[in-house]
């Protein structure tokens, strides 16, 4: 991105605007890739718990949990992985192809997971340990979505993709942290407000599938928001800014 010289990288209430921006031009290719991906997880995930929940064991809470940091470890790294490539071939002025994207992400999909143990475990930290699950999330995508975006577009894998990340990082740890985790509360204040909604709906599966095919829609676009970033500072990066 030529342009990122000329803007100020933490210029947030611009990198929101421009991702928006770009979210809705690549919408019908971000909802092809992230509905593909989402709706048989989701699916999935409200089948295999009714084996292991009750609905009055103490370790239910736990299960959805880990659960739910599985999703976000593997699926939602993949998800991110293929917005990065759409946004990214966007923001270049080319054709957008879902098609591609998704199999560039797939392709990818070993090289992320070949830290896979190391990110588990943080991932199953954030989510364990936080009172709210969704602030477990922004935290653990402000840590280590420039991981993704280095394996989806810099081909590096495992530890050479932490070290290209932590590069970005680099002098301004506090600033690209929290400009992240800003982008990331996005979802979290996104799902405050679906709530009393679904509570006006009957406890079914149906519903709880649909509501997380939403927010995994919603959640494309923190994804896009920090596609722009990581270009921007990755730019800085390579022209010693």
């Amino acid at each position: 991105m030529d342009e990122a010289n000329n803007h100020d990288p933490f210029d947030l209430s611009r990198l929101i605007s421009q991702g928006w921006q770009l979210y809705r031009v690549n919408f019908p290719a971000l909802a092809i890739v992230v509905l593909l991906v989402s709706v048989p997880v989701n699916i999935a995930l409200s089948i295999i718990p009714s084996y292991f929940i009750t609905g009055q064991g103490p370790w239910d809470a736990w299960i959805t949990r880990l659960l739910s940091a599985g999703k976000i470890l593997v699926f939602n790294g993949l998800i991110a992985m293929a917005v990065a490539r759409i946004t990214d071939t966007s923001a270049i002025a080319m054709a957008v192809n879902w098609r591609a994207a998704l199999r560039h992400a797939l392709s990818r999909m070993g090289a992320a997971l070949s830290l896979g143990p190391l990110l588990a475990l943080f991932a199953i930290g954030l989510l364990l340990l936080m009172l709210v699950p969704r602030l477990g999330e922004a935290l653990y995508y402000a840590l280590f979505i420039f991981y993704f975006l280095a394996v989806s577009l810099r081909n590096r894998s495992g530890m050479a993709a932490i070290n290209y990340s932590r590069s970005l990082f680099k002098g301004r740890f506090r600033q690209v942290f929290w400009s992240l985790f800003v982008f990331f509360l996005f979802p979290a204040v996104f799902t405050a407000g679906m709530l009393p909604m679904l509570l006006l709906f009957p406890r079914i599966p149906a519903v709880a599938i649909g509501f997380n095919a939403i927010l995994d829609l919603f959640l494309a676009y923190p994804f896009t928001i920090a596609t722009l970033f990581f270009l921007e500072l990755d730019t800085m990066r390579e022209t010693g800014c």
